[in-house]
């Protein structure tokens, strides 16, 4: 036992000099003559981090103090290799109660990026990342007024503070807002991160090759992770306390399972084409039914009155299985997804447009419009049926589709699927129109995209299939339609949002505060749903980055793990 927490102090010992030598390099201002309060946070890959704080009067005084905290306590738990972060607080502000709800109650949920101190020497003051990992920041929704949640927060110190006594609210006349300057050191590598309101906290490495791997990596482990031996997914996590999602929901198990077959042609693993097969069987023999001439398939949900069939639903199994036809080049399935396609017919009428929803298994329709995504996405999954089976019906009921779209002008609604399926039938047919409805698709969102504060992962998607789009003009000598087309601002949006949505990454520099950090890490989250690592929050980056890497990867500083050919694994 001496000898393991001696190999515990002289570990932690390294990585903290190590972790100091990193920030003296980057810090050009580390005073030695003003008060400076340091946070170290310390966390091992299964539980949430424990967070140490110390104020002093300089920058080593601090150091040297929060280093001997930090050490006495990874030796009292014995925690071998912990992840280590220091905090450096920078940007205080005093703010009276009133202000401070104010600004508390202005501020999108979970999107508060500011820590905070309840006294002015720091004895309870807490990181952004330990408020909102912990749901201690909340709104009233009665009110609509922002406010600490004093029980989230008790509880929270009473874990991870050690000797940390409880707040006395009622003494508690004015806080202190910071910003904090943060370091990490992740096993032999050290990182610095962003100080700003947007991406707080997240490293500042560059979206080169390796990352962007990473991320698609990150995703497509969390999927297997949570792909069970039955072929069903773990519909995913709250990741604030660990609380799983008992819901399910057929209709993204087919479009997660698509994203899984995209991911595995770049980046396969044997884990990732048994998670595959799996899904697929489970999608083929539990969530598909027919009518009762076998001629039409139909993916079927099961609802609280019955089941019902989405227009949405049959399109995300007719892509699921036409990408792994592809990507695994096994045909088998093919005339299921022709059954599906006819399903698709049936809720398609004369004019182009199509029902959103019917009953199963009478076949009444239910819902003539649920959502737009339906429409977009129902045209790309036929358009991927006619690129295998070369079957022109398909074709015909994709331009039939886009008869509709173009007189109602479906380019307002800026849908991703739309862009796809845009994309792909100018390949067949680069007529004016469609190139003419794929620019308006993407030209009138971009200003919103660059600069919205969600990881709104279908933005890439669209964006990236509209780059694509316009090289074909180039491709064809219609370079005429991009007259007043700013090529330049699409691919500055795509770049800005590649490189945004990684601040719905977990990262291990965030997803250290969380109740299972082992659970998350790698995985992508919905920050305003609580923090919600949903499987279909998932297979969107996922295959947001994956279009971003295949049309961008030759301007990307390459590395040397690339995936292999599929073939060396099948």
């Amino acid at each position: 036992m001496v000898k393991m927490k001696a190999d515990v102090k002289e570990q932690y010992n390294l990585q903290m000099e190590k972790l100091h030598q990193f920030i003296q390099e980057k810090e050009d201002s580390l005073s030695q003559s003003e008060d400076t309060t340091l946070f170290l946070s310390i966390a091992h890959k299964s539980e949430r981090a424990t967070v140490l704080v110390e104020k002093n009067t300089s920058f080593s005084n601090a150091w040297e103090e929060l280093h001997h905290k930090g050490q006495a306590y990874v030796q009292a738990k014995s925690i071998e290799q912990p992840l280590l972060k220091v905090d450096i607080v920078k940007n205080i502000k005093k703010e009276n109660d009133v202000e401070f709800a104010e600004k508390l109650t202005k501020t999108k949920k979970n999107y508060f990026r500011y820590g905070i101190s309840f006294d002015d020497q720091f004895q309870h003051a807490f990181l952004e990342q330990e408020l909102n990992g912990n749901a201690i920041i909340r709104i009233d929704p009665k009110s609509k007024r922002g406010y600490i949640d004093e029980r989230n927060l008790h509880f929270y110190i009473k874990k991870h503070r050690p000797q940390l006594k409880a707040i006395n609210f009622s003494n508690v006349k004015s806080v202190y807002t910071f910003m904090t300057k943060g370091y990490i050191i992740e096993g032999e590598n050290c990182y610095e991160l962003h100080i700003d309101e947007r991406e707080n906290g997240r490293r500042s490495t560059p979206l080169d090759k390796q990352e962007l791997e990473k991320l698609i990596e990150g995703g497509r482990d969390y999927l297997v992770h949570l792909s069970k031996q039955s072929g069903v997914f773990t519909y995913g996590y709250f990741s604030c306390f660990d609380k799983k999602i008992n819901h399910y929901n057929t209709l993204r198990h087919a479009s997660t399972l698509y994203s899984m077959c995209e991911t595995y042609e770049f980046f396969p693993t044997q884990e990732l084409r048994l998670a595959i097969i799996r899904s697929l069987q489970y999608l083929l023999n539990n969530c598909i039914g027919a009518n009762q001439s076998d001629s039409e398939a139909f993916l079927l949900e099961k609802i609280n009155d019955g089941i019902e069939v989405k227009l949405g639903g049959n399109a995300a199994a007719i892509l699921a299985i036409t990408k792994f036809t592809e990507v695994f080049e096994d045909d088998r399935h093919i005339a299921i997804a022709e059954k599906l396609a006819a399903g698709i017919g049936r809720m398609q009428n004369e004019e182009g447009s199509f029902v959103h929803v019917l009953n199963f298994p009478t076949l009444n329709v239910k819902d003539k419009y649920r959502i737009v995504y339906y429409d977009g996405e129902a045209a790309l999954a036929l358009m991927r049926l006619y690129q295998l089976t070369k079957s022109e019906k398909y074709l015909q009921m994709v331009k039939k589709a886009f008869e509709y779209f173009l007189a109602n002008d479906y380019w307002k609604h800026h849908d991703h699927w739309l862009s796809y399926c845009t994309n792909e039938l100018t390949i067949y047919c680069p007529e004016d129109q469609y190139f003419e409805f794929g620019l308006k698709n993407a030209e009138g969102r971009l200003n919103f995209i660059y600069h919205r504060i969600t990881t709104f992962p279908t933005f890439l998607e669209l964006t990236v299939a509209a780059y694509r789009m316009v090289d074909r003009i180039k491709e064809v000598g219609s370079d005429h339609l991009l007259a007043n087309f700013d090529e330049q601002k699409l691919i500055n949006t795509i770049h800005k949002r590649a490189d945004y949505q990684r601040n719905g990454y977990f990262y291990p520099e965030l997803a250290m505060y969380y109740k299972k950090p082992d659970r998350i890490s790698g995985a992508f989250f919905i920050r305003h749903h609580s923090f919600r690592a949903r499987i279909d929050d998932v297979e969107h980056n996922l295959s947001g980055y994956i279009e971003y890497y295949k049309t961008f990867q030759q301007h990307l500083i390459s590395s040397d793990n690339l995936a292999d050919a599929t073939k060396n694994i099948i």
